[in-house]
């Protein structure tokens, strides 16, 4: 489902200095959206998240956009899975 106009209702998760930004991101529930996974750093990441349901590879310097279906409220969870040091985010549908 699209906003007015044909937009799609967007977020940004931004990958750099070994985390993400912001690492709390809240959306609406009950609305589809894109995900856009931008990796500002020089190493590749992996945004995964098993609550979601997916799996994406990022290259360093690439951007990504991940469809997300109408989220139920609740937290989704995501991290990456090549660097397990790097904090955990989460996604809040309200």
């Amino acid at each position: 489902m699209a906003e007015p106009g044909g937009k799609e209702t967007s977020f940004e998760i931004r990958f750099s200095d070994h985390h993400f930004t912001p690492q709390t991101l809240v959306v609406p529930a009950g609305q589809p959206l894109v995900l856009t996974v931008v990796n500002s750093s020089h190493e590749r990441i992996e945004f995964e998240s098993f609550k979601l349901n997916r799996e994406k590879v990022v290259g360093p310097g690439e951007t990504i956009k991940v469809r997300l279906p109408a989220l139920p409220a609740g937290t989704y969870d995501f991290f990456d899975d090549f660097h397990p040091d790097v904090a955990e985010g989460e996604i809040v549908a309200k």
